[in-house]
């Protein structure tokens, strides 16, 4: 048995690392493995012990996130591979969304492979299940993966970098009386209605002003997007 580091009552185990990694992460860190150790009280090479590389360790910290995702997804619908396809891709849409949006430090690294080769196989076998039983399989199932993927994790990106954006350099958006300013002095204000550019301008920071607003439009949209592969 290897003596316990001074102190720590538990010896370091991998899902301890990815928790701590996370929780840094969440509180706005990148984290080094120097920085990760010191949270840890343990030396670098207690964590090399278990990961070989700060790639492994940012792997296992997104994992959490979609292992998070995919148990609010299950409470919500219940056997994902049995329940309703659309309310399951909804469900899983929206929980991603929310959960990268919550971890939005990490979400720049949310495209990485879960270090678990299980949990990928286990999502995208999820996944595969739902468009077949949606109708939609083959290679057009696999069209319909991309347009689903590209909206949904894509609108959680985006939030996320906005609030990520917003903690660097603080707010950023010019606001709608300064756009239409710009536009007078372009020349372009004729080009489309005053309503129809206050509407999209306000949709620009609708995440920051209000977020439910904003959820409600993407569930939306979804549901749009999963209605027109019910039909193809």
């Amino acid at each position: 048995m290897t003596r316990l580091a001074s102190g720590r009552t538990t010896h370091l185990e991998p899902e301890e690392i990815a928790a701590e990694t996370l929780r840094l992460f969440d509180q706005g860190d990148d984290p080094s493995i120097r920085q990760l150790a010191s949270a840890l009280n343990v030396t670098p090479s207690a964590i090399y012990h278990h990961f070989d590389s700060r790639t492994e360790i940012v792997q296992a910290a997104v994992e959490l996130v979609w292992l998070e995702i995919l148990a609010q997804t299950a409470e919500e619908v219940g056997n994902p591979f049995e329940s309703d396809p659309k309310e399951v891709l909804t469900a899983v849409g929206l929980h991603a969304r929310r959960s990268f949006i919550r971890h939005h430090t990490i979400a720049p690294y949310m495209t990485i492979i879960p270090s678990s080769n299980q949990l990928s196989a286990g999502g995208m076998s999820l996944f595969a299940n739902a468009f077949e039983r949606l109708g939609v399989t083959g290679d057009t199932a696999g069209d319909a993966f991309h347009y689903y993927a590209s909206y949904c994790f894509g609108t959680a990106l985006y939030a996320a970098s906005r609030l990520n954006a917003e903690a660097a350099l603080g707010p950023t958006s010019p606001g709608h009386e300064e756009l239409e300013k710009l536009r007078r002095e372009a020349g372009v204000d004729g080009t489309s209605s005053p309503e129809t550019r206050t509407a999209l301008d306000e949709v620009l920071d609708l995440s920051a002003v209000d977020p439910d607003r904003d959820e409600e439009l993407f569930v939306s949209g979804l549901k749009q997007i999963l209605e027109g592969f019910a039909k193809v």
